[in-house]
């Protein structure tokens, strides 16, 4: 099993729940519509990227994002892959990825997926190479990045 796979069945703690197989997350994140969950793996082959908590804890920051007002450690630099972010209390970002963790797929067909869902947080370009953003599915934030 590779890091990516074990990261996918990793627990994420403080969320209540389990990462699945991509192909059971994106049953989750299609509300069961096999169309839309084929569509998700097969075209756009989506898979999955990390999880993000967000944490009180002072811990050695990476980045910090001036615009969102947020300190993040990458996820890169995290042994188990874990993106940990601490927000500002006057950050612009929904509170449902302030408060809760959230899960990362890359995508291929960026613009076109995006076109399906209603944004949460619109997209973003943090990094030259990637444009994300952000969906709203049972209470937790989605992250969609390029692939």
């Amino acid at each position: 099993m590779n890091r990516r796979e074990m990261l996918a069945t990793t627990v994420a703690l403080g969320a209540g729940f389990a990462m699945m197989d991509v192909s059971k997350a994106a049953e989750a994140l299609s509300g069961q519509d096999p169309e839309l969950k084929k569509w998700l793996l097969e075209e756009c082959k989506m898979e999955y990227n990390h999880v993000g908590i967000p944490t009180d804890q002072n811990l050695k920051w990476d980045t910090y994002l001036d615009n969102i007002k947020v300190h993040i450690m990458e996820y890169e630099n995290d042994p188990f892959g874990i993106e940990w972010m601490q927000f500002e209390d006057d950050s612009p970002f929904p509170e449902c990825i302030r408060k809760r963790p959230h899960v990362a797929f890359k995508i291929a067909n960026f613009d076109e997926v995006i076109k399906k869902f209603k944004l949460l947080v619109p997209v973003s370009q943090p990094r030259p190479w990637m444009k994300t953003c952000f969906i709203e599915h049972k209470g937790i934030g989605i992250e969609f990045i390029s692939k």
